[in-house]
């Protein structure tokens, strides 16, 4: 199964549990194995109460992936981390 950057653009990300993050604002491509290497989560207003940043998500930290959404695991460790508005890279 194929999807394309028109259908990741706004895909709603949930944990495992069924929380939702926020939507995919856009994806890091990895220039050397031309894949995927993070996607880049616009926060839900549930986190944006937390913080005002946007989730790292790396693709080692992703359940499922369909046209529908992105599941990713409850708690994201190791690369999954909060980046200031603007400063993403």
């Amino acid at each position: 199964m194929f999807v394309n950057s028109s259908q990741l653009k706004n895909l709603p990300v949930y944990t495992k549990s069924g929380d939702f993050l926020g939507r995919v604002e856009e994806v890091e491509i990895d220039v050397n194995s031309q894949m995927i290497a993070r996607y880049i989560v616009k926060s839900s207003r549930i986190v944006k109460r937390i913080t005002s940043q946007k989730l790292v998500i790396a693709t080692n930290q992703v359940v499922s992936l369909d046209a529908k959404k992105l599941v990713v695991e409850d708690s994201l460790p190791g690369n999954a981390r909060l980046v200031k508005e603007g400063a993403v890279g």
